[in-house]
């Protein structure tokens, strides 16, 4: 009696067999296009989540500027008098305790470049404490201490607070001890993104609203409680003052 050889198809792997050196590198070749094309995706997801963040901690600020305007007769804070911050903080949902505002997370942008590890920025916005003497002063001074937020014409398109910029010239605000600074307020033009004098708009170096952080631009809290982004070129002198030439929205 003959045995029947089989004979194992060229097509079929022996068992035990690993993958030829070619084959592992159209794998991994295949994995990096996969990761190259992922990637950009997540960092934009989660570029977008950091900035809906933002948005919500800007409204509750935008809810706490209404009930302290409420219980203090309209007034607001603005400017370099007791800082907004404290003011704000019996409104805030985490609370806080007296002079203690280091636990409110609200008053920080999650996309705020924080490099130090050990001294991390806790107060990423600015408060509008633009004073102007008429509706077609271009220059303006700074408001020391509160105004009344009936003095601002167009409240739903003039900004409270937005993006501050992360430059080396301003101080990193850890606590109490260093929340009282001349440097957390907007009230001359060269605070903006974009300098507005010139045919050519340039960066300006002394910007403390940020002009990149979310999308070529900033968030902002506006003086009717809402929030919203703002691209930098739009962030102009007329989004700050009290009286304006027009009720138009700023283009």
């Amino acid at each position: 009696m003959h045995l029947k050889t089989h004979i194992l198809p060229r097509c079929v792997r022996r068992a035990g067999a690993g993958f030829t050196l070619i084959e592992l590198l159209v794998v991994i070749a295949i994995i990096a296009i996969l990761a190259s094309m992922l990637l950009p995706a997540l960092s934009k997801a989660k570029a977008k989540g950091k900035a809906i963040h933002c948005i919500n901690n800007l409204k509750q600020v935008g809810l706490a500027m209404i009930l302290y305007s409420d219980e203090f007769d309209g007034y607001i804070p603005r400017g370099n008098g007791y800082p907004w911050f404290l003011c704000y903080m019996p409104y805030m949902p985490e609370g806080g305790k007296d002079k203690d505002f280091r636990q409110v997370r609200i008053y920080r942008c999650s996309s705020y470049p924080n490099k130090d590890q050990k001294r991390q920025q806790i107060i990423t916005y600015v408060i509008n404490a633009w004073k102007f003497s008429s509706p077609t002063d271009k220059v303006g001074s700074e408001q020391v201490g509160p105004s009344k937020l009936t003095a601002f014409q167009v409240p739903s398109d003039t900004i409270h607070l937005t993006d501050n910029e992360n430059g080396a010239w301003r101080p990193i605000i850890t606590g109490y001890q260093d929340g009282i600074t001349d440097l957390n307020d907007v009230w001359a033009p060269g605070h903006l993104p974009y300098s507005e004098s010139g045919t050519v708009r340039r960066l300006s170096g002394e910007r403390r609203v940020a002009a990149n952080r979310h999308n070529d631009g900033a968030n902002s809290v506006f003086l009717d409680g809402h929030a919203g982004f703002l691209k930098a070129r739009a962030i102009v002198t007329d989004r700050w003052r009290e009286v304006r030439t027009s009720t138009a929205t700023v283009r």
